[in-house]
């Protein structure tokens, strides 16, 4: 389990109608997480999360991970071969306190370091986000949009990013990963339980076109 809370499976259930509830939770003063990997490795494709909740005004120490993560299935060590879509404040240390929200790349080799882009996520109270990765062997995006959006359209985006390096093969993860999604703490304990529910979760392998395009 990520983080400083140790993982309890109390802090994932899947409700009647068949969203995903990720908890950060304490009971008789222990604090506890919600961690889930897939058993299968996934590749190139388009990654959607469609979320409930505010991800944008969570517990400082609380971190919403959406990502591919090779190291859970000995693909690599800590530090290799991830794909994170991240929401939290990370205890305001994120752009000075003015971020809440980050993607991150981790290459094959640790000697090439993170690249990572950090943005500030702004939503409704009963908000809907859509979070989209789309992982291709020479370039990466990340894209967040406000409501449920289809995967092929892309409509009310909050934040797009793509990185495309000329070295991609050294700094874009070309093995297949296992698929992560966590709450969790980090550095130090969320003061008041945390929940983030995920109504749907989509792959589609290959190279996905928006709108016709």
């Amino acid at each position: 389990m990520a983080g400083l809370a140790p993982g309890s499976s109390h802090n994932v259930l899947i409700d009647p109608d068949g969203s995903l509830h990720l908890k950060i939770t304490k009971l008789h003063g222990v604090v506890t997480a919600g961690e889930v990997f897939s058993k299968n490795d996934f590749g190139f494709g388009t990654y959607q999360w469609q979320l409930q909740g505010r991800i944008d005004h969570m517990d400082p120490a609380a971190v919403l991970g959406l990502f591919l993560y090779g190291p859970a299935h000995k693909i690599g060590a800590d530090g290799q071969n991830e794909l994170d879509i991240e929401f939290s404040k990370w205890r305001k240390r994120l752009c000075r306190g003015k971020c809440n929200a980050d993607v991150a790349i981790y290459p094959a080799s640790d000697n090439l370091g993170r690249t990572e882009d950090d943005f500030e996520l702004k939503l409704p109270r009963k908000a809907f986000t859509t979070a989209r990765l789309e992982w291709l062997p020479t370039k990466v995006t990340a894209t967040i949009m406000r409501g449920m959006q289809p995967i092929g359209k892309k409509k009310d985006v909050l934040y797009t990013w793509t990185f495309a390096p000329r070295d991609y093969r050294a700094r874009i993860p070309q093995q297949a990963m296992p698929i992560g999604m966590n709450l969790w703490c980090f550095r130090k304990k969320a003061a008041h339980d945390q929940e983030v529910i995920i109504r749907d979760f989509q792959f589609i392998p290959g190279d996905v076109k928006e709108d016709g395009k």
